[in-house]
């Protein structure tokens, strides 16, 4: 099975391809990134990997994408590649977690519940806890921190990444918890996302949007117009907007 895998969720790019037979894989250079240019760098970078692997667009059976958390312009970004590249080929989109995504690339002792973190400002969090079997044993949602630390196992370690964070590390440490800092470009590993998404669930491509966890602040403020709207009428501020 070859995959394509990426993520554009965060700071770093991270772009992979993988034939599951023969385990070889490639991964996306970071030396010449810059933060936030994942709408010029994507298609280079996925063009690069298919010329180095010696593969074409039809040859992909599958394209893992991270669906959310994250930065909404960013998972923006990965969908709507992701979407495009579904359509036009017979591969088959594969969303995945990007919390869970992050927790598995974590090298991290079996015994520790990694809790995958993504700072969503004013003090709240996009977060969820996995034991060793990478089973949630703390759903995926917007937390506020402090709501969080309350509900965590005691060997919780948060997985973040470096200097996104700072805000929290006083917190995580008076409650007795544990943390890892990673740089972006190794947040989320590509080989470990298109490893997960061999055995996980596709989706049509013209129905998948990512998971945001949280409203965008543009829909809240549609929503605040339109109160006789029903929660979920994603489809009407976007023709709308």
């Amino acid at each position: 099975m070859k995959i394509l895998s990426f993520d554009t969720s965060g700071a770093a790019l991270n772009v992979g391809l993988l034939d599951s037979q023969t385990g070889l894989f490639f991964a996306h250079d970071h030396n010449d990134d810059q933060p936030r240019t994942h709408s010029t760098k994507i298609l280079p970078a996925i063009d690069a990997l298919l010329k180095t692997a010696g593969w074409h667009y039809d040859d992909l059976d599958r394209i893992a994408v991270t669906a959310g958390p994250g930065s909404f312009t960013g998972l923006r970004i990965g969908a709507t590649v992701a979407k495009i590249l579904a359509s036009q080929t017979s591969a088959v989109l594969v969303p995945l977690s990007t919390l869970l995504v992050i927790a598995c690339s974590a090298s991290i002792r079996s015994a520790v519940v990694k809790v995958p973190m993504i700072n969503a400002r004013n003090h709240n969090v996009f977060a969820a806890a996995f034991d060793s079997k990478n089973q949630a044993v703390v759903e995926e949602k917007h937390w506020l921190f402090t709501d969080l630390l309350q509900t965590l196992p005691e060997n919780s370690c948060f997985i973040f990444e470096e200097a996104s964070a700072d805000e929290f590390k006083d917190e995580i440490k008076t409650a007795g918890f544990q943390f890892v800092e990673r740089p972006a470009s190794v947040l989320i590993d590509p080989e470990v996302l298109a490893k997960l998404s061999i055995k996980s669930a596709g989706a049509d491509p013209a129905l998948f949007v990512p998971n945001y966890l949280r409203k965008t602040a543009a829909e809240m403020n549609w929503l605040q117009k339109h109160p006789e709207a029903k929660d979920g009428d994603y489809a009407k501020y976007v023709s709308e907007v």
